[in-house]
C-alpha cells in the first residue's frame, strides 16, 4: 500500500511538472490565406493582413518600401512590435514559434530575411526576432543573429528567460550576434513614436 501511495505521488507531481512545461506550438504565416486589411496604394505601401495565431493572438503583417512588420495581438492598434522593421529590405518568415505555458503564450519567435548590402539585395542575412506577448499585444525584447550557435535552441532560451520581467514600455531588446548589431532601432516602446 505504501508503494502505492508513493507512485501516485511521483505521478501527481510527474504530471503537475508536465503541465507547467514550456512548449512551442507553431503556426503558419500565408498571405493568400490571411484576411487583408488594408489594401496596397500606389506608392509604396503594400498592404496589412491579419492572419490566425494561438490564444486569443492574431498576427498583423504590413508591408511598405520593400521592408516588412509583425505584430502579434487581438488588435493591430499602436502595437510595438507592429512599429519596428529591419533597415534593409526584409521580409518575415512563414512560420511563428509560440512559446506557451500553461496553455497561453507568452513568447513569439519569428525568423526574418534581411538584405545586409544596399548596393547587392540579394546578399542576405536572417535574424529570430524574440517578442514578449502582454495585454494583447507585443513587443521586440531579444534578436538572435541566424548564424548565432544553435540560434533556435538560443532564442527559445531567451524568450524562456526574459518574458517573465521584461518590460516592454521601458526595457531596451537584447542581442545575441556574432556578426554585429540586428540593423534595427534598439529602443523601447515607450522610445518609439507612436502614432
Amino acid at each position: 500500500m505504501r508503494f502505492f501511495v508513493l507512485a501516485l505521488s511521483a505521478l501527481a507531481i510527474s504530471t503537475t511538472a508536465q503541465a507547467d512545461a514550456v512548449k512551442s506550438v507553431y503556426t503558419k504565416i500565408d498571405l493568400k490565406k490571411c484576411r487583408q486589411t488594408e489594401k496596397a496604394d500606389e506608392y509604396v505601401f503594400g498592404g496589412t493582413w491579419a492572419c490566425k495565431g494561438l490564444g486569443g493572438y492574431d498576427v498583423f503583417v504590413s508591408s511598405a518600401d520593400d521592408r516588412e512588420s509583425a505584430a502579434f495581438g487581438k488588435v493591430k492598434g499602436n502595437n510595438c512590435a507592429g512599429l519596428k522593421t529591419f533597415n534593409g529590405f526584409n521580409s518575415v518568415g512563414n512560420t511563428v514559434e509560440w512559446r506557451v505555458k500553461n496553455g497561453k503564450p507568452f513568447a513569439a519567435i519569428l525568423r526574418w530575411t534581411v538584405s545586409i548590402d544596399p548596393e547587392d539585395s540579394t546578399k542576405q542575412a536572417t535574424w529570430l526576432v524574440v517578442s514578449k506577448l502582454e495585454k494583447g499585444e507585443a513587443c521586440h525584447m531579444h534578436y538572435v543573429s541566424g548564424s548565432y550557435p544553435n540560434a533556435n535552441a538560443q532564442a527559445q532560451k531567451a524568450a524562456d528567460d526574459l518574458a517573465v520581467d521584461f518590460k516592454c514600455e521601458t526595457d531596451v531588446p537584447t542581442v545575441d550576434s556574432k556578426v554585429g548589431p540586428p540593423g534595427i532601432t534598439m529602443e523601447s516602446c515607450s522610445g518609439l513614436a507612436r502614432e
